[in-house]
């Protein structure tokens, strides 16, 4: 009867080993899409000033307009065409933006912050999420209070 004992448990080890590999799969997925989510949240934003960056450098002033949700036919109340290209215009005070790309960034409430860098200017560009509409940011940084931990990792150990 030596091997009637042998086998004993091999059944229970063999389930818990499969037990042991589907939650560490999960947690594997959990954590992959979290990364994911984190990762591509803000791209449809981002995306959307960078089509306008695009435009800007292409001197295709009219698209560029149209990102503020406005037409050169229908211009906004607010900020007509004539005013755009003051801003953004070949000789705009904003002109020199439009060979920068996005520096910080950041959600907040219904939109996306992110800062234009050139040289020591800057300028800080809203993307409101629901419309893709861009605007001039309302403040320089959000005012909710949250964890900034990738900015505070940057200033002390990055690009600064």
């Amino acid at each position: 009867m030596p091997g009637y004992l042998e086998g004993y448990g091999a059944g229970e080890e063999q389930r818990e080993r499969k037990i042991r590999r589907i939650v560490l799969s999960l947690l594997g997925a959990i954590i992959v899409g979290a990364v994911l989510y984190f990762t591509f949240r803000d791209y449809p934003s981002e995306r959307k000033l960078n089509q306008f960056l695009d435009a800007l450098r292409r001197q295709d002033y009219k698209t560029a307009y149209s990102y503020w949700g406005c037409s050169a036919e229908a211009p906004c109340r607010d900020y007509p065409y004539d005013k755009f290209l003051e801003d953004w215009g070949p000789k705009g005070v904003n002109a020199k933006f439009s060979g920068s790309s996005i520096g910080d960034s950041e959600r907040c409430g219904t939109g996306f912050m992110a800062a234009l860098n050139s040289g020591n200017d800057e300028v800080s560009l809203w993307v409101e999420r629901d419309t893709g509409v861009l605007s001039y940011a309302p403040w320089q940084q959000c005012p909710e209070k949250k964890l900034r931990l990738m900015k505070w990792l940057r200033m002390k150990f990055g690009r600064g």
